[in-house]
């Protein structure tokens, strides 16, 4: 991986305000400093702006399977879809009209929609620096402006002028396609035709996400070996801190019950 210079943490550069306290924003800011060795070049994996979203059925969806995943929101009574097949190469679409960050990580696995009303409509892009794995975004606030970084994560900014500040999450789910299409057969969804020359049937990370691949870009310092390293959860954050996780296994093991 290529060395980066991203200009929301140039030296110097201290996070300010919001919650977990500045001793903390500030060891993360410099961390994701850290980061910027173990980074792609800013822009290397483009975001997309506006993107089309067509039918179900129209000939440019041909790139996804019945089996492959999609993010699937609902807004003002109308269904959309967003797969990973797309944003496996692109990690997030800005959706101007809808005022949201249709935001995932390939390498964390890791699905999250955020409204975009805290940095006043503006677009995130892909900064290049990773956190933890984990998709790092950045506003695109104008050349004029300063520019923060978001952990995706960690749903915030953590370096920079906006430091603190949290970003409002939209609801989503995962689901296969075939079945958000039987659920929604009126659905939209991403067009194939991005404008970029990638292969949408193709995932580009190999072997990467294969459950018991115990290998990451950015090697952890320990592991939990209760569940297979690469195994999907749910996650659902605490607002104090912590979290819980309800791995994909587990659920399929108690069928029904997985919904009381």
């Amino acid at each position: 991986m290529a060395t980066v210079a991203v200009a929301a943490c140039s030296d110097g550069v201290q996070p300010s305000g919001g919650g977990g306290g500045e001793a903390e924003l500030t060891a993360l800011c410099q961390e994701l400093q850290l980061g910027l060795i173990r980074g792609a070049a800013k822009d290397g994996i483009p975001a997309l702006s506006n993107p089309n979203l067509i039918p179900a059925d129209h000939r440019d969806v041909d790139y996804l399977l019945p089996t492959d995943r999609v993010i699937g929101i609902e807004i003002d009574g109308e269904y959309l879809a967003f797969p990973h097949n797309v944003l496996w190469w692109h990690e997030i679409a800005n959706m101007d009209e809808l005022g949201l960050a249709v935001t995932y990580c390939p390498l964390t696995g890791s699905s999250m929609v955020f409204h975009r009303g805290i940095v006043g409509g503006d677009e995130f892009g892909v900064s290049g620096v990773l956190f933890k794995n984990n998709l790092v975004m950045y506003d695109r606030a104008g050349p004029s402006v300063e520019e923060s970084l978001w952990p995706q994560m960690l749903a915030g900014a953590r370096c920079g002028p906006s430091g603190g500040r949290d970003l409002a999450m939209y609801p989503a789910l995962e689901i296969e396609w075939a079945d958000w299409v039987a659920l929604h057969p009126d659905t939209r969804v991403l067009s194939g035709a991005t404008g970029f020359e990638r292969d949408y049937t193709r995932y580009p990370y190999g072997d990467y996400e294969v459950e018991d691949n115990i290998a990451t870009l950015d090697p952890l310092d320990e592991f939990d070996d209760r569940r297979p390293p690469k195994e999907r959860v749910l996650g659902i954050p605490y607002r104090d801190g912590g979290g819980i996780a309800f791995p994909f296994g587990a659920l399929r093991s108690v069928g029904d019950l997985a919904a009381i």
